[in-house]
């Protein structure tokens, strides 16, 4: 089976000062390889609040913690037709348009090194979009439209995970449709990182895609969850018209928490085995492991043409 995961910060953690370098991590070859299961591996590049000053050291190193994974037998990917079940696989995707330093031309220079997916903003204000956090209002700045149109040209997936609803409406324009790499359902857990019904609803009509997010406080209201709670933000989303557009979108190595039963990539097959006690079929099963994101991909490159800039 295809199993693929949309987000998750492990290179920031590896590269983080104030982690314990002795700490386990959420994603490492070992978890990725418990099972005889194809694994795809979204990481973030991943600039934290501290503004664009920082983005250069912050990106490099985090590239230097990727080499280091290359060495210990990680794969890089950039499409999911090459994806092998001998090594763990690795896409790579942006989180913060801190990343670009305010130029839309380092958009194709990362693209160039194999990122497919960038979301323009996290928790932070930062010259491009208002995060979800903040306000429902502002959407994106015009850099910030300078730099949805760049990725557009070079076959980058917009990520709206952190994006506030102002944003969210504005980049769904009949373009290129956006994802959500590691989200949550509103109706489920009122927390302003989820999407409502009528934005899950208006993504999935769009032909986008949400990894559903592992976070407890995402979740559930009370900040406790398990295989369950995961599960039924899933069955809510196919109920929504999700079946062909649902997947999974961890969130690992950025949480202090973990749903029961899900504490690290290793335990994710254990998730798709409830799908299907909890009545999903089989091939619903395979298609929100992996097999929907693969499509959204697919939809991705067909609807923007010929590669531009890289």
């Amino acid at each position: 089976m295809l199993i693929c995961d949309t987000h998750a910060d492990t290179l920031w953690a590896m590269q983080s000062p104030r982690r314990d370098p002795n700490a386990p991590l959420d994603v490492t070859y070992e978890h990725l390889r418990r099972s005889a299961d194809v694994r795809v591996q979204t990481l973030a590049l991943f600039v934290p609040t501290g503004g664009m000053e920082q983005r250069p050291n912050v990106v490099e190193r985090e590239l230097q913690m990727l080499a280091r994974l290359k060495a210990q037998g990680f794969r890089q990917i950039t499409r999911l037709e090459e994806a092998a079940a001998d090594a763990p696989n690795v896409l790579l995707s942006v989180e913060g348009g801190e990343a670009f330093g305010g130029d839309p031309a380092e958009v194709d220079r990362l693209a160039g090194l194999g990122v497919r997916m960038a979301a323009l903003v996290w928790n932070n204000e930062n010259g491009l979009a208002v995060p979800a956090v903040r306000s429902d209002d502002g959407g994106l700045t015009a850099l910030g439209r300078q730099m949805v149109a760049r990725m557009r040209r070079a076959r980058m997936a917009l990520d709206v995970s952190h994006l506030n609803r102002a944003g969210f409406w504005e980049v769904l324009d009949g373009q290129a449709p956006p994802l959500a790499s590691h989200s949550c359902a509103y109706a489920l857990c009122p927390h302003p990182r989820n999407l409502d019904d009528g934005q899950l609803r208006a993504l999935f009509d769009a032909g986008g895609f949400v990894g559903v997010n592992f976070y407890p406080a995402f979740l559930s209201p009370d900040a406790r969850a398990d295989l369950d709670t995961v599960a039924r933000h899933i069955a809510h989303m196919c109920e929504l018209g999700g079946e062909g557009h649902v997947g999974l979108g961890s969130d690992f190595d950025g949480i202090d928490a973990h749903p029961l039963g899900l504490n690290n990539a290793g335990d994710v097959p254990a998730l798709l085995a409830h799908l299907e006690k909890r009545g999903f079929g089989r091939r619903l099963v395979q298609d929100v492991a992996g097999r929907n994101f693969e499509r959204y991909l697919q939809r991705l490159d067909a609807c923007q043409g010929p590669k531009a800039g890289v």
